[in-house]
């Protein structure tokens, strides 16, 4: 199958939110996951090796850093389902940019408010 311009823009759009994703679960959970695990998902994810230089960087098979990996990756899921505090601090970041932009918004109105007496 041949994919269009917009088929890879938007794979490589899923792919970035992904990567994202478990990046940020890695910021969350990251301490406890083991060493290996740790070691791993850094020399793929910010190292952004392929799984064949890892493996060379880390000493191991590729099926063995693919395999690490996935489980970096289900066990990170799976304490997120679990804890959801990635979800919970997206929800109130999201929540408080909210009430900055409310808070400015009333600002600008009291000024103007202010201006006309």
């Amino acid at each position: 199958m041949n994919c269009s311009v917009n088929d890879k823009t938007n794979n490589d759009n899923e792919i970035l939110k992904r990567r994202i994703y478990f990046n940020l679960l890695y910021d969350f959970y990251s301490p406890l996951l083991t060493e290996r695990q740790r070691k791993v998902y850094e020399t793929l994810c910010f190292s952004d090796l392929t799984l064949s230089e890892a493996a060379d960087v880390l000493g191991i098979s590729r099926q063995a850093v693919y395999i690490l990996a996935h489980n970096v990756m289900d066990k990170l899921e799976g304490i997120e389902r679990e804890l959801c505090f990635a979800l919970n601090t997206r929800q109130l970041e999201s929540r408080i940019m909210e009430l900055e932009r409310e808070n400015e918004s009333l600002r600008e109105k009291l000024k103007a408010k202010e201006a006309e007496e």
